[in-house]
């Protein structure tokens, strides 16, 4: 049986190997026989065969270039991502149907004024940051531009690869979209009505992070009453009207005209909000205990400054979001002297305002004035008992002086007076290069004046400080400030006149403001003898 299975398999290999050797000839035998016909089958699949190699090549070429450039999409949207600003358009709660008609231009509107608060708060944000904010902060230079719609490219580019993508792949495209995703602000606007007949109308903001890394924040701008507030802001501003925009003539605007009016102090805020919000979320991660309360007392500190400064021309409620903050300062840093004598500026320059109101014969706002001023000099004592700054000590001095002055007390008002006598024994204001301290004796010494403490020798030492503070301290801000000044309504003269000689003096010789000595004070006093200002 073995046998025959190996005879077999003999067999079968010999019949294998010859049937194979004779297609192989017969193969061989083909292939020696040309033809024009067989040369030109050869030639067209060998053509054909080049053509799909290149084309194959090409495709491979483009598909290359593609994912070249999709990555390199990627990897800009990446690179360039930028904390966005979403400003949703107002949302109408009022109950006032008429307004439904202008939320798309009052919205729109809104997002202009905002960007151009942004704008002077991030300014002054850069100015004063290396003296009043955290050491450890510095504001990004670019500004997120309001837009009523984020920006959602990358993530449409990541939606559009999934169609194409293997269904493998799939989550690791979706991780551009975890890994990167969209973040920065976004503000809902709401308008409110409180009371009956529009009797006090409102704008709400509501602002939330996108990421959800900060809490979000809800706050409403409430219209101020036609009051005392109203009034005294109205002759600050002096009703200037903004660019493009129309002017109005009835004495009660209309209630889309007080939405327009209420953007400009809404705006303000929120603006000043967004600064701060970018403040906090740039906290050291490493910051614990002291150094962290520290860090956030300085934050208060200076928003409080901000909104102070935003007081005069946007409204009289920012000086109770300034007070709010100086005393979080004051709770979390209780041995720091600023936010003391921050506060006490405040209420020195509200209880100024309120006493202002006596000459329209308002009963109690005087009284009123003079508890400010009380709490000003304690505020002032405190920050005096903590600071070791001589600089400092003296400032805060005058500003306790002048918030003397202004008690009503005999006893406060000749220790006032033995205060300036004291700190003027062994200074030289021909001497002094600080253009904010010679404004701070300016006003004491016009204070003085006009309270009727002192005659024509000190209202002349008030218009001499005062210039003496116009030419150290030529910035523009400062020199506006000088010319709307209540505290200086009295001494001030001819302002425009003052402004345009010193101007001149300034252009014509720059070295005026480093002159010091003798020198200094024949050069001003023979601007003051040349010129019109006190005619």
């Amino acid at each position: 049986m073995n046998k025959r299975i190996l005879l077999l398999a003999i067999l079968f290999i010999f019949v294998f190997g010859f049937v194979s050797s004779q297609e192989t000839s017969y193969r061989a035998f083909k292939t020696d026989i040309n033809t024009p016909f067989t040369d030109w089958v050869r030639n067209l699949e060998s053509l054909e065969k080049s053509i799909t190699t290149i084309l194959l090549f090409l495709g491979k070429v483009a598909l290359i270039l593609l994912i070249s450039i999709i990555i390199q999409r990627i990897l800009f949207l990446i690179w360039n991502r930028y904390s966005q600003l979403v400003i949703d358009n107002f949302k109408n709660a009022s109950g006032n149907e008429e307004l439904d008609s202008v939320l798309p231009g009052l919205s729109q509107l809104a997002r202009e004024r905002l960007l151009r608060e942004m704008k002077g708060v991030h300014n002054r944000l850069r100015e004063h940051v290396d003296k009043v904010a955290p050491k450890s902060y510095r504001p990004n230079d670019r500004l997120a531009l309001p837009r009523a719609t984020p920006d959602q490219r990358l993530a449409n580019l990541v939606d559009s690869l999934n169609e194409f993508t293997p269904d493998q792949i799939d989550p690791v495209v979706q991780l551009l979209n975890v890994i990167f995703p969209t973040y920065g602000t976004k503000v809902t606007s709401i308008l409110q009505n409180r009371g009956n007949n529009n009797e006090k109308i409102g704008i709400t903001f509501e602002i939330t992070d996108i990421e959800g890394h900060l809490a979000s924040k809800l706050y409403t701008v409430w219209e101020s009453p036609l009051n005392l507030e109203n009034n005294h802001e109205q002759k600050l501003e002096g009703e200037e009207g903004e660019e493009g925009e129309e002017e109005t003539n009835n004495a009660f605007p209309s209630l889309k005209e007080r939405y327009r009016l209420l953007l400009k102090p809404a705006t303000r805020w929120l603006a000043i909000e967004l600064s701060r919000r970018e403040m906090v979320a740039a906290v050291p991660q490493f910051y614990f205990g002291k150094k962290r309360m520290r860090y956030q007392a300085q934050i208060h500190n200076f928003f409080g400054v901000l909104y102070y400064a935003s007081a005069p021309t946007h409204g009289f409620f920012f000086y109770k979001l300034a007070i709010e903050d100086f005393q979080a300062a004051i709770t979390l840093c209780p041995n720091w002297y600023q936010p003391h004598e921050n506060l006490a500026d405040i209420y020195s320059t509200k209880g100024r305002q309120i006493s202002n109101v006596k000459d329209r014969k308002i009963e109690g706002y005087l009284s009123d004035g003079r508890n400010l001023q009380r709490k000003a000099i304690l505020e002032y004592e405190s920050a005096l008992k903590k600071c070791t700054d001589k600089e400092s000590i003296r400032r805060i001095r005058v500003g306790k002086a002048i918030s003397q002055l202004l008690v009503g007390d005999l006893v406060q008002i000749q220790e006032a007076k033995d205060e300036i006598e004291y700190l003027e024994k062994n200074w030289d204001a021909t001497l002094e290069m600080n253009g904010r301290f010679i404004y701070s004796m300016a006003t004491w010494y016009a204070i003085t004046f006009t309270q009727g403490y002192g005659g024509d020798s000190i209202k002349r030492i008030a218009q001499t400080y005062l210039v003496y503070a116009l030419v150290r301290n030529t910035e523009n801000d400062f020199w506006k400030w000088a010319g709307q000044d209540p505290d200086l309504q009295k001494i001030r003269g001819n302002f425009a006149e003052l402004q345009f000689v010193l101007l001149k003096e300034l252009n014509r010789f720059s070295q005026l403001s480093n002159l010091k000595g003798e020198e200094f004070a024949k050069a001003i006093e023979k601007i003051l003898d040349e010129s019109k200002w006190l005619e």
